[in-house]
């Protein structure tokens, strides 16, 4: 009875997960398949202990046993665009400059049950993000004028973007020839969404008189809104014991998941809308060198050229007009057979990781996942608007047992930031993309029965790390960051210095978040550092007189923190707590242009400026024991000094103690 729920919990949350955005490192791909693959670098072929593993590889059914998994993460991309002079070279759009993408925050679930339908075979399913990728760049620079006088010409302040979500759900049958070997199959079923805006600009290149035929259907090209997409394929997979259980080698393959085409954007993708989710296979392997170690390594390998879409080239240099194919042949129009694409290579993704029981209860982990990015130099126009640069992924993570059925996993992925680098873009000139990332998640496991496990020795001495008044603990906390003093009077005084008058709007609230840890001595006191993240706030000034023009800016923060924490317990489980301490902070402004007019060149278009200081902060709170020491929920308020501004940082979020 007990699965029958975990089934029906699943089946009905799919619709749900179907519109959640999900953003991808491995080009468009996720690292891996579930929070504890991601945490040591997305091994997943040889290596499988939870329900989520199944979407690596099917055979990995026979080893999870009879359990459920859910969890949620929050994912941080930072993405940045420069095209003409920040580039190193002008480009004929109005835009020269750079700018970064909005919408830097996004939240991913998954979900997935096993279980044993007889003693050699297993069903398995799983529903998680797959891939995709978002750009929401508030300016626009495919933007040829400031004042339009028709669609074509786009305003720069006229937001461009793409958004694009994959989602699967492997349903997996795996069977146990042995007990050496198993061999597992999956229906692959998947859906995607996407949207494009702000390309009006492509319009002006399907121009007979030009010479210009970029479109084979400009009325399904942009701004069409949410289009879906459904689809389905195979994964085959392998597994095999050796050396007494000490190696474990594993392989799989996965097709194409044939999907059905984005009719509404038959005019921008190749094949009149097809975007089929790449073919993947890879092998994977895994060592037990001593009790309680696990090191696994994984080799995949994925086909995004076979992907018309994804695999054709955009334009480039020394071909037609503006390095447009399609101004010299109409077979390479946006949307036709052989239609530009984003010229992806294949890509070779190497993974590693280690996993190790430290005793009945704990498991740590870590892992290292490359990929070199599949952009070629000479493709950058196209992939401004996913620049899926990224190539090195850092993770660490660990599972928690507070008892026979519940395990409690968290994973941190940090994605370093990679940047690509070319002149002579065509259209564009000169293109500079980068982008990095941060993962957080937190999952929980109900385990009825619990199959392979990788726990320490139930005979070893306990490792307990605190008691219920004392110990280690860390945690991630997400809110909004208010920047008090972001004036628009400021802005207007500053542009007044060059004899210009204007009118400023501001935003000085973005979504901040931060990750702590510290060290609880009672139930009294407590020692805590981080790492704080304020995000950026933005200005507007447009010149009403003084030749006229507009100016933005942006001011992002960062800080490290160290406070002394009073706590004053309400109840057993409720406490509220009082904090102060110091930043160390660094901010920066970036002025992303002056467009319009002439303005004197001591003006900072184009530069930015650093600072950084050390100041008192302060903060109050709440905080609610959910597992009993073990995982607490915590609200809080606290006031920073960066820069002579104040702003307030106000989260939600939880601690683990150790």
């Amino acid at each position: 009875m007990q699965y029958k729920k975990l089934a029906v919990a699943v089946s009905v949350a799919v619709s749900g997960l179907s519109h959640v955005p999900v953003y991808a490192t491995n080009g468009m791909l996720m690292p891996g398949y579930g929070f504890r693959s991601i945490g040591m670098g997305g091994v997943g072929i040889a290596y499988g202990r939870d329900s989520l593993s199944v979407a690596a590889n099917p055979a990995n059914a026979v080893n999870s046993g009879m359990r459920g998994d859910m969890g949620v993460s929050i994912f941080s991309a930072e993405r940045h665009a420069a095209v003409g002079t920040d580039a190193g070279q002008v480009s004929p759009f109005l835009f020269n400059g750079s700018v970064e993408s909005d919408n830097k925050l996004f939240i991913m679930p998954e979900m997935g049950f096993t279980m044993p339908l007889t003693e050699q075979l297993f069903l398995g399913m799983a529903v998680v993000p797959n891939g995709g990728g978002n750009s929401t760049y508030r300016e626009n620079f495919f933007s040829y004028q400031s004042t339009p006088t028709a669609t074509q010409y786009p305003r720069r302040d006229r937001k461009l973007g793409v958004d694009l979500m994959q989602l699967v759900a492997p349903i997996s049958l795996a069977y146990k020839v042995n007990e050496d070997h198993a061999l597992g199959a999956s229906l692959l079923l998947g859906v995607q969404r996407f949207r494009a805006y702000g390309l009006d600009a492509f319009l002006q290149f399907d121009n007979t008189v030009l010479g210009n035929t970029l479109l084979s259907d400009p009325n399904n090209l942009n701004n069409q809104g949410f289009d879906y997409s459904y689809g389905a394929g195979v994964r085959v997979g392998w597994l095999g014991d050796f050396m007494n259980d000490k190696l474990t080698v594993g392989l799989t393959y996965a097709s194409k998941t044939y999907m059905t085409k984005f009719d509404k954007y038959r005019g921008l993708f190749a094949e009149q809308g097809d975007m089929d989710i790449p073919e993947n296979y890879g092998i994977g392997i895994a060592i037990r060198p001593a009790k309680g170690w696990t090191i696994a390594a994984d080799i995949t390998r994925v086909n995004y050229s076979d992907v018309a879409a994804i695999g054709n080239r955009g334009p480039e240099t020394g071909v037609g007009t503006a390095g447009l194919q399609s101004s010299s042949d109409t077979i390479y129009s946006l949307g036709n057979d052989l239609g530009m694409g984003f010229g992806w290579k294949n890509q070779t993704v190497y993974k590693i990781g280690v996993n190790y029981g430290l005793n009945e209860r704990w498991q740590v982990r870590a892992g290292y996942n490359y990929g070199k990015s599949p952009i070629p130099d000479d493709q950058l126009t196209f992939n401004t608007l996913a620049p899926a640069t990224t190539e090195k992924h850092y993770s660490v993570g660990f599972t928690y047992k507070p008892n026979d059925n519940l395990e409690v996993t968290g994973t941190y992925m940090y994605v370093a930031s990679n940047s690509q680098r070319a002149i002579d873009q065509n259209i564009l000139g000169g293109v500079e993309l980068d982008m990095h990332q941060n993962i957080f998640a937190l999952s929980f496991g109900w385990v009825l029965d619990p199959g392979v496990t990788d726990y320490g020795d139930s005979h070893a001495d306990p490792i307990n790390f605190g008691s219920d008044n004392q110990g280690f603990y860390a945690g991630l906390s997400i809110g909004q960051a208010k920047n008090n003093d972001w004036n628009t009077a400021d802005f207007d005084a500053y542009l007044a210095t060059f004899g210009r008058t204007s009118t400023t709007t501001t935003e000085n609230s973005s979504i901040g978040w931060k990750v702590f840890g510290g060290y609880q001595f009672n139930q009294y006191v407590s020692l805590e550092g981080g790492y704080v993240n304020f995000n950026d706030f933005n200005a507007k000034s447009t010149v009403t007189s003084g030749t006229g023009g507009s100016l933005d800016t942006s001011s992002s923060a960062t800080a490290w923190t160290m406070a002394a924490v009073g706590s004053l317990p309400i109840t057993d489980l409720f406490s509220i707590f009082a904090k102060a301490g110091f930043s160390n902070w660094d901010a920066k402004e970036r002025s992303l242009g002056f467009r319009g007019g002439v303005i004197a060149s001591t003006l900072l278009t184009g530069a930015t400026v650093g600072r950084d200081g050390s100041d008192p902060y302060y903060g109050v709170g709440a905080t609610y024991d959910l597992l009993a020491n073990f995982l607490r929920l915590r609200a809080e308020w606290e006031r920073y000094d960066i820069d002579g501004r104040d702003v307030d940082l106000l989260t939600a979020g939880f601690s683990v103690k150790f």
